[in-house]
């Protein structure tokens, strides 16, 4: 929401300060409008909801579309439990929110006036100026307060010593290439005194923690380094003051999500481990004692992706966010039956759940193709969802939004299969619509009800009458783990013949024209993309964003390859190496085969999938006469920060579609003028 529109809902007298929340619709005579790139973008997006321990209020942070900034600030604001007087706290950038164990302060990271690097504030929850806590030297993350309130714990890394911190004043930093310079620290800092000193610490990486209910354990998370190729050898270890720090596991892949029971005896993580070890499995859900002894796997066979875990107030149930297929929903699991029960199913996006002190009530986050995302509330003994905040509830009347549904049908080898068609505004039965074909990125993830992501752009290509279709292809999470290992000695064994096929059925059905397809897709998204180019040329145009074209040398510059060579068997590299694999699965090796006029976007400062990958497509369809065009943008790493590069992305990808799918120009939709956000 602009400032302007801020000021005049105020004036108006429909919020308390500047709330984003429970304006009335606009009047009848102004009917909704289709969607601009700078409406996508500027949307105002709700995330990370904490409720407090007394459940009198939620804290959340609200994106706010800052165009002089060129970035998107995080807002802090606070709401009543009953949905009553939504107010901002705290103007950003502020992050990680976490309240103080009476419910009265809360605590949040934010460099503000002076600061020469992130800082911790403190701030009352019923007003007042934030204070500071203290100075550290290095921004710190992952806030938690001390079971009595005096003091936060919080990770950062270890500031430089002063002969580093010499050189690297002197610009003498010709440093060793992934090797570890200052370590990830578990640190203390006290409300009285402002003083942090390190609590956990060594030759180690502390990538997550826990506190016990009573303050007297820690549990924590520690890595050989912060490379992300060490996760797996990362493990859980108990500091309880009894002796010396405990190791809990001793294993071969990564505990996500680590958290202590109410009464700190038994410990629960997520892990795509089964028997003991790692695989190619969709995450699961773990038990293990605190005092010692093996990992317990809870509600074994769920062919869901669990995301997210955390206790009941009472300790005999665990709350989960799984993503079941096209849906991410949640569920409780009986710690000791492992019987599984429904909180909220539906078509949409769940996740983000915290817990009053009592447990009586769970706040979570939800959004889905109707709305970018709110607040909701549920008694987990009686769950009803009830929503708390109202951010984006006149959507539908301010913009013409198209309507998605789930879609389901068969592959030539007899797969199930399941996406996401987004339909044109005024669609009419009967007719056949040009197509883009949108693919998820991962690959170890899946498409669930959205339209809202300015990526997709779902709003403007619906308003230009196309209709999309994401496919959630092996590979991919949330269909059993069959259906995710369908990669594994082959990245292109079925995946993109799955696309193809959704493709298929949409013209079987009489709603798509053969002859105006599109394909787009970024991240694992663009590595589909590149392929379907070279597999066939029934697309009329495509867009590759981060895509990979040449498996070898994306396997040894990317920031992570563990799992990957899952997909080839073996690492590229030495005399036993499958590099027919790595072969016959990178487009690089068919691109004389390409037809496609194709748009290539990267980040010039992408290490997932390092910007050369782009470049070496564009130069080779270049050099074979296909019709191409690349844009680095500058600072950027996988997934673009900035808003007018954003814009961009948006702008760029709708002109080349319009233009050679549907034969049409595209106005492009300007950056406001700064001044525009006060007018």
């Amino acid at each position: 929401m602009t400032l302007s529109r801020l000021a005049a809902l105020a004036a108006g007298g429909l919020l308390a300060l500047s709330a984003p929340s429970a304006w009335s619709a606009p009047s009848a005579q102004i009917a909704p409008r289709a969607m601009t790139a700078v409406d996508l973008v500027g949307l105002e997006k709700l995330s990370d909801p904490k409720v407090s321990p007394d459940g009198r209020f939620v804290l959340y942070s609200v994106g706010r579309v800052d165009w002089k900034a060129n970035a998107v600030q995080d807002d802090l604001w606070r709401v009543g439990l009953d949905g009553s007087d939504p107010r901002r706290m705290v103007e950003g950038p502020a992050s990680g929110a976490a309240w103080a164990p009476d419910g009265q302060r809360f605590a949040f990271v934010a460099k503000r006036d002076g600061d020469a690097t992130r800082q911790i504030y403190v701030s009352p929850i019923d007003g007042g100026e934030p204070k500071r806590l203290g100075k550290v030297r290095t921004s710190p993350s992952s806030l938690r307060w001390s079971s009595d309130g005096s003091a936060i714990y919080f990770l950062a890394a270890a500031p430089d010593g002063k002969a580093l911190a010499k050189r690297k004043r002197e610009k003498d930093d010709m440093l060793s290439f992934e090797t570890p310079q200052g370590r990830g620290r578990l640190w203390r800092i006290t409300l009285a005194d402002g003083k942090a000193e390190p609590v956990i610490e060594g030759e180690f990486e502390v990538e997550a923690f826990d506190l016990s209910a009573d303050g007297k354990a820690i549990l924590y998370r520690r890595a050989p380094s912060d490379l992300l190729d060490d996760n797996p050898k990362s493990e859980l270890w108990l500091k309880d003051g009894k002796g010396g720090d405990r190791r809990l596991t001793d294993n071969d892949f990564q505990e996500s999500t680590p958290r202590l029971s109410p009464d700190g005896r038994s410990v629960l993580f997520l892990a795509t481990a089964e028997n003991g070890r790692y695989g190619t499995v969709n995450p699961n859900l773990f038990v293990l004692p605190a005092a010692g002894g093996a990992p317990r796997e809870l509600a074994h066979g769920l062919p869901y992706e669990i995301e997210d875990a955390v206790w009941s107030a009472d300790g005999r149930e665990i709350y989960i966010t799984a993503t079941t297929g096209v849906r991410r929903e949640l569920f409780a699991i009986d710690v000791k039956s492992e019987a599984v029960r429904p909180l909220a199913r539906g078509d949409h996006a769940a996740g983000d759940v915290t817990l009053t002190r009592d447990g009586k009530t769970a706040v979570f986050f939800k959004a889905s193709a109707t709305s970018p995302g709110e607040v909701f509330r549920i008694d987990p003994a009686r769950p009803a969802p009830v929503q708390v905040t109202h951010l984006n509830d006149d959507i539908a009347t301010r913009f013409r939004l198209p309507r998605q549904e789930a879609v389901q049908w068969t592959a030539a080898d007899g797969q199930a299969l399941e996406g996401l068609v987004t339909y044109p505004l005024d669609y009419q039965p009967g007719r056949r619509y040009p197509l883009i074909v949108q693919s998820h990125g991962g690959p170890r993830s899946s498409d669930v009800f959205n339209i809202f992501a300015y990526g997709r752009f779902n709003p403007l290509l619906a308003a230009k009458g196309v209709m999309t279709l994401s496919v959630n292809y092996r590979g991919g999470t949330g269909y059993g783990d069959e259906f995710l290992q369908g990669m594994n000695a082959g990245y292109f064994r079925h995946a993109d013949k799955d696309v193809l096929s959704g493709v298929d059925n949409l013209i079987a059905k009489g709603l798509v024209d053969p002859d105006r397809l599109g394909v787009m897709g970024w991240s694992a998204g663009g590595h589909m993309t590149n392929r379907l180019i070279t597999v066939t040329d029934r697309f009329k145009a495509a867009s590759s964003g981060a895509g990979a074209v040449d498996w070898p040398s994306m396997y040894l510059t990317s920031d992570t390859r563990w799992q990957r060579s899952e997909w080839f068997v073996t690492p590229p590299y030495g005399s036993a190496a499958r590099r027919d694999l790595y072969v016959d699965n990178s487009p690089l090796s068919q691109l004389d085969k390409v037809r496609t006029p194709t748009l290539i976007l990267a980040g010039a400062e992408d290490e997932r999938v390092p910007w050369t990958q782009s470049v070496m497509l564009h130069r080779a369809l270049k050099a074979l006469g296909v019709e191409t065009e690349l844009y680095l943008a500058p600072r950027e790493p996988h997934n673009f920060r900035e808003l007018r590069h954003r814009l961009f992305q948006v702008n760029v990808q709708m002109d080349w579609f319009s233009k050679r799918v549907l034969g049409q120009g595209y106005d492009w939709s300007a950056a406001p003028d700064a001044k525009d956000e006060t007018d």
